[in-house]
């Protein structure tokens, strides 16, 4: 007989039981974890599920429960490693929890109409966290609990937010500078909320130490080319600087790059500092000077804060958590040469 492209049926929960020699009711005790099931039928239920190969259905638990047990997380793109951190903190408690993390970042698909929002919204996800700033997102009328990760130029209305101290991340970077004896101490720049908060920070601690600020890099992505570009604006104003702190690791990375082109050694020649303290910057790669954001407590306690979302009347004020920063210290910052 010809089987080709006949489809070979998926085994059931029957099947399970069946096979098992216990009833449904209790191979569903056991995928769900519940207690009052003997060990020796647990066996028997594990041990049919891998002979079979059955997988539960998803689908069918949603439809019982009304929630999909899943989460829905906004980024501004995949490679940025700045989002990893939070990211575990949001995986840990989750699965802690039994609910699967989706994550999506801002691309616009020319056979995909939706934006993320939209689609984890369609998906009925139980909860969402947003990582990026939403302005081009459809977020009116989101029935949604959301958590915000930073304070954002554009956020959802009602939205919970969990953030960095940007302005004591700051500090902690340029007091670090100002103590090894830098006085002309540069700053490269870009677009959005977190990069306004740092940039914001440096101008009003320039203010206070008296030194004269120098912002270079408005309007550039927060990326890898925007630090470079931002640099190669702060070499050709002709500026003195003997130091120069990044929005993020990525745009210090940049900055590093286009210093080198011009034979600036780092920190022989010129300090450099970032932000985030991505991998990256890590002890195996740049080895920067940074500030460390906490992202895995920050992760933490977003899916916390998202979880008692979830379970309580969504009435109550939107909460606002501050998590403090560390400074990382490394080999790119150095007294300034003389």
């Amino acid at each position: 007989m010809d089987h080709k492209g006949s489809r070979i049926k998926q085994p059931t929960i029957y099947d399970v039981a069946v096979l098992a020699g216990v009833s449904k009711s209790l191979v569903s005790l056991v995928l769900r974890g519940k207690d009052g099931v003997s060990e020796a039928s647990k066996v028997q239920v594990q041990e049919a599920i891998g002979q079979l190969g059955y997988r539960p259905s998803r689908f069918a638990q949603q439809l019982a429960s009304n929630k999909t047990r899943s989460i829905g997380v906004v980024i501004t793109d995949y490679k940025n490693l700045s989002y990893i951190g939070f990211l575990q903190g949001l995986r840990e408690i989750f699965d802690a929890e039994g609910y699967q993390v989706f994550i999506s970042d801002l691309h616009q698909s020319p056979t995909f109409s939706e934006g993320p929002i939209d689609a984890f919204a369609s998906m009925k996800v139980d909860g969402l966290v947003v990582a990026t700033e939403v302005d081009g997102l459809r977020v009116h009328n989101l029935d949604i609990p959301v958590v915000t990760i930073g304070r954002r130029e554009t956020t959802i209305e009602g939205s919970d937010v969990v953030f960095n101290d940007d302005f004591e991340g700051t500090r902690l970077i340029i007091e670090h500078l100002f103590e090894l004896g830098h006085r002309q101490i540069a700053h490269l720049t870009g677009v959005g909320g977190i990069a306004k908060n740092r940039k914001d920070a440096y101008l009003k601690l320039a203010k206070e130490l008296n030194f004269d600020p120098m912002v270079f890099g408005e309007g550039q992505p927060t990326t890898e080319i925007g630090g470079y570009l931002g640099t190669k604006e702060m070499l050709s104003s002709g500026r003195k600087f003997t130091a120069a702190f990044a929005a993020n690791d990525y745009m210090a990375a940049g900055a590093w790059s286009a210093l080198r082109e011009e034979n600036i050694q780092v920190p022989q020649h010129v300090s450099l500092a970032g932000y985030d303290n991505t991998p990256i910057a890590s002890e195996f790669m740049l080895k920067l000077t940074t500030v460390d954001e906490q992202g895995v407590p920050v992760g933490l306690e977003s899916a916390k804060i998202l979880l008692e979302r979830m379970g309580r009347k969504r009435g109550s004020p939107p909460k606002n958590v501050l998590i403090k920063p560390t400074l990382v210290l490394r080999s790119t910052t150095a007294k300034p040469a003389l």
